[in-house]
């Protein structure tokens, strides 16, 4: 539940890109991410979501304006009940677990996610690298896409 005000700015090419993807468990990592955005960015603060294509990859960078991570936290942001800031976490709630299941996804999608920050106060991005190749560009939209995907969250919500 989001009460601040916020302006997004959004990036992202023109055209159609194909992508061998869980929809369900991308929403599940983007909520998660700009969900973080939201709770720790300051009212009117900017929320920037790009998206570059690459010839073998697609990367997808979601940045805010909120309070930033330590260089020292950066490395332990994906470890299972990790918090950068136990004070504001308790009066944002969280389980410590969101990052660890978005890198877990991402993961089994046989990408990579990193995150950057220039330290406390100055923001944090989130880079998701998914694999990409144009040959799905081709595919014929008449078929139905295989969008069934196991994995070892699929009862976790967060």
């Amino acid at each position: 539940n989001f009460t601040g005000k916020f302006h997004f700015v959004v990036d992202f090419p023109k055209g159609p890109i194909w992508l061998e993807i869980d929809p369900d468990k991308i929403t599940q990592v983007i909520d998660n991410i700009i969900g973080n955005a939201l709770k720790y960015s300051p009212d009117g603060g900017e929320i920037r979501v790009t998206l570059v294509v690459k010839p073998s990859k697609v990367l997808l960078t979601i940045s805010d304006q909120g309070m930033g991570i330590s260089k020292n936290d950066l490395a332990n942001v994906f470890k299972r009940f990790y918090r950068v800031d136990q004070a504001r976490n308790s009066q944002t709630g969280g389980t410590g677990l969101g990052l660890s299941i978005v890198k877990n996804i991402i993961t089994l999608h046989g990408g990579s996610i990193d995150a950057q920050s220039q330290g406390i106060g100055k923001g944090t991005s989130f880079i998701i690298c998914l694999p990409y190749t144009d040959q799905l560009s081709d595919y014929n939209n008449n078929q139905e896409w295989d969008a069934t995907f196991d994995s070892e969250f699929d009862e976790v919500n967060e």
